[in-house]
């Protein structure tokens, strides 16, 4: 498991607009404090919009600021809004052919719960 530079600037963003107040913070300010292309930027958006993390003021005094409190948002939630996985190995993610026979399964799931609880302990507000 490698967070991806979706993730990585997913994040970056939501730290900018967890500093903000209640007012609408504009993608390209974003973008350009935070030097991510805007077009990357606003398909990594869609995908934390569509997972209920930020929310969209339209028009000339739009923008974007979070859905909910920043205490209320994990690294998980985050991570789930722009991965596939948490997972390390796939097998855990879907059904193995090996399942009930590997020895290594027992291990696995315990990295990846370890790492999810990780991921959930950690606050937007924390950052």
């Amino acid at each position: 498991m490698k967070a991806t530079k979706k993730t990585q600037y997913a994040l970056r963003a939501m730290i900018v607009l967890s500093k903000g107040d209640k007012t609408p913070i504009s993608l390209r300010f974003i973008a350009m404090k935070e030097g991510i292309s805007f077009d990357y930027l606003e398909k990594i958006f869609s995908k934390l919009e569509k997972n209920g993390l930020i929310v969209s003021k339209r028009g000339a005094t739009g923008g974007y600021f979070l859905a909910r409190g920043a205490e209320k948002i994990t690294l998980k939630d985050i991570f789930d809004a722009t991965e596939e996985s948490i997972s390390v190995v796939d097998c855990q993610e879907e059904r193995c052919p090996r399942d009930g026979k590997c020895k290594a399964s027992k291990a696995w799931k315990n990295v990846n719960d370890k790492i999810e609880k990780a991921f959930s302990s950690i606050k937007l507000s924390d950052l």
